[in-house]
């Protein structure tokens, strides 16, 4: 067995991570600079629209939410509705969520849904069997959702 081989290997492999990880940190300080020119030119805009652009430019850099967040997201985007997990799958699919990545994805919703509850961020309603969940945050119409209101 030759450890030469493996010991050049390393080596190489050792530089080509250092070109990568300053390639990395100059991107990271461009990314830094744009984001604050971004920010001081958004400062001149109207409110809503300074608002917009901020929230846009926060999208960007923090990339696509992640499971936990798009189940928020739908349930928090549909306040006044109580719905099932297979409602919530349904719902992440329309909104373009990818499940295609998940073996189970249900299931996956089911322990979210639950930890949200735990939390607190939404309640849950048993009717016939069947567990509803709804966001319990203000519901800016100000109707209650009722059961099998689900889109």
């Amino acid at each position: 067995m030759d450890v030469n081989h493996y010991r050049r290997s390393i080596r190489l492999h050792h530089v080509h991570l250092r070109k990568l990880v300053a390639d990395r940190d100059k991107l990271n300080l461009e990314i830094e600079r744009a984001a604050e020119y971004i920010t001081a030119n958004a400062n001149f805009l109207p409110d809503a629209e300074r608002a917009e652009e901020l929230y846009k430019l926060e999208q960007v850099i923090a990339g696509p939410p992640g499971f936990t967040d798009s189940v928020r997201n739908v349930l928090r985007n549909n306040p006044s509705y109580a719905a099932t997990a297979i409602r919530v799958r349904e719902m992440l699919a329309g909104s373009g969520f990818d499940l295609s990545s998940y073996s189970n994805p249900l299931a996956s919703i089911h322990t979210i849904l639950k930890r949200l509850a735990d939390r607190g961020e939404v309640e849950t309603i048993i009717n016939n069997g069947e567990v509803y969940y709804r966001w319990k945050g203000e519901i800016k119409t100000g109707a209650r959702a009722r059961l099998g209101d689900v889109r």
